[in-house]
């Protein structure tokens, strides 16, 4: 178990101002580590570790699965607080706006794993990205299902075979979307309910998130007042403009990063004025900084 915790660089998740000790040893400090799996684009196994970090409002493009080890973990998902205690299951499904911070013990530490929605639709027998199996519950006590994710979780950490891999994955999502799995939607196309203007919005951030966007462009091409379509944006998606903006060019910093690209390039083709910028931004949303991300990503031989 403590082999995850311990590998990887530390990184410090919150700003100095943020912190409630400073007095924090090295094996105290907030961080994590990930891990990809390249048989398979986009899934990725993380640990982290934390005692002060709070993630922001944000949204995963796949399935995020959190197995808590110790102290408990609180977190928002569509507007619902839930509170994952040790041995339980957290469950984000993609587009799921959500959040994430200790909420009792001395450490919050859990393993994570984030499934591309492409393995639960071809999984579910069906390769429709706009309907894959997803899960109502933002947590799961089941320990059979707890211990399948691990050993999940444990063979792409410690690089394990291909056919092991293939194998302990399919074991285990399958165990989880035939106890666990309905029908569903990612939520960020939960939008279609909201009147005309918001999704008209949405849509525009959608196409245009890398170039510099102002609510008096939007209010424009929409013709619509900008306070309006401010506060009914909010009320339909849960979050502001720009914040979806951000959110859609930390997912594109996130790919290109795996792609190996330098820290500095990618913060520009993704859309912000400088690397400062994207590093403060990407900490806030995925947890450690671009640089210690690319780093940490511990790629395994196909």
């Amino acid at each position: 178990m403590a082999e995850p915790y311990d590998a990887g660089t530390t990184v410090v998740l919150s700003d100095p101002a943020d912190r409630l000790d400073e007095r924090l040893s090295p094996a105290q400090t907030d961080r994590v580590t990930f891990w990809m799996d390249p048989s398979y684009d986009g899934l990725q196994a993380a640990a982290a570790r934390f005692r002060n970090h709070c993630f922001r409002p944000h949204t995963h493009d796949g399935l995020m699965i959190g197995l808590i080890d110790a102290g408990s973990k609180s977190f928002m998902r569509e507007r619902k607080q839930f509170v994952a205690n040790p041995g339980a299951i957290s469950v984000v499904n993609a587009g799921d706006l959500h959040t994430g911070s200790r909420a009792e013990g001395d450490e919050l530490k859990y393993r994570a794993l984030y499934i591309p929605l492409n393995l639960l639709a071809n999984l579910s027998g069906s390769n429709n990205l706009d309907a894959p199996p997803g899960f109502q519950s933002g947590i799961i006590d089941d320990g059979q299902l707890f211990n399948a994710l691990g050993a999940m979780h444990l063979s792409i950490v410690q690089c394990g075979s291909k056919l092991e891999r293939d194998q302990l994955l399919l074991e285990a999502l399958k165990l989880l979307v035939g106890r666990y799995g309905s029908d569903w939607r990612p939520a960020d196309r939960g939008a279609a309910e909201a009147p005309n203007h918001v999704r008209d919005a949405y849509a525009l951030i959608e196409a245009h998130y890398r170039e510099e966007l102002s609510i008096s462009d939007i209010s424009i091409a929409l013709e619509i007042s900008p306070y309006h379509l401010m506060r009914e944006f909010r009320r339909h998606t849960g979050i502001p403009m720009h914040a979806l903006q951000t959110q859609f060019r930390v997912e594109l910093g996130k790919r290109l990063l795996r792609q190996g690209l330098p820290v500095a390039e990618v913060a520009l083709a993704a859309g912000f004025a400088d690397q400062s910028h994207f590093t403060k931004r990407f900490r806030e949303i995925v947890g450690t900084p671009p640089a210690a991300y690319r780093r940490n990503l511990q790629g395994i031989g196909a």
